[in-house]
């Protein structure tokens, strides 16, 4: 027993001594846009929203993101259609990985919570790539490009989607402070 909290102190020790030792960690606000792909099209035209991001370095080319937000994806309406919106805290976590100076590509994978009470909770999953970029006061402008997947059914819209998965491109806008 004393040997496993001797080697669990050591590991504990050597990854506080890398989190310091690295790079500063990042928070981010910042607003984003949705645009549904395939199936997802014809339920909504555009998703619009607001996350904000915990970026906490493990290396200098890798950090740990930790993801919340609010995302609402505008139901189509017409004279025969009326979908409600689809609306979501989707809560993600992942890896960055930092490809050169500011670029970076990311992976995520999280859940959907939805805010309506008719809808499901989803399992989220992100690719993406994007760039940070410094300012002039000191802060950061983190500019990135995703594909997003939000796999689960809602009961309301399976006739409109017959796919599991809803899935957009987003764009994402943030500004990024360092901590």
């Amino acid at each position: 027993m004393f040997k496993f909290r001797l080697l669990l102190f050591a590991i504990l020790s050597f990854y506080a001594t890398i989190l310091k030792a690295q790079n500063t960690t990042n928070l981010s606000i910042g607003a984003e846009i949705g645009l549904p792909s395939g199936n997802f099209s014809g339920i909504s035209a555009i998703g619009t929203g607001g996350s904000i991001k915990f970026d906490l370095p493990i290396s200098n080319q890798l950090a740990i993101s930790l993801n919340g937000g609010f995302m609402n994806f505008f139901g189509r309406r017409n004279q025969v259609l009326m979908v409600k919106d689809l609306t979501y805290i989707p809560l993600k976590a992942g890896l960055k990985y930092y490809l050169s100076e500011g670029f970076y590509a990311e992976a995520q994978l999280g859940a959907g919570i939805p805010i309506n009470e008719t809808q499901k909770t989803l399992a989220i999953w992100s690719p993406g790539i994007g760039n940070i970029f410094k300012l002039r006061n000191k802060g950061l402008l983190d500019v990135g490009l995703r594909y997003e997947g939000w796999t689960g059914k809602n009961d309301n819209i399976q006739l409109l989607n017959s796919s599991n998965t809803k899935g957009f491109a987003g764009l994402k806008v943030a500004y990024a402070f360092e901590l």
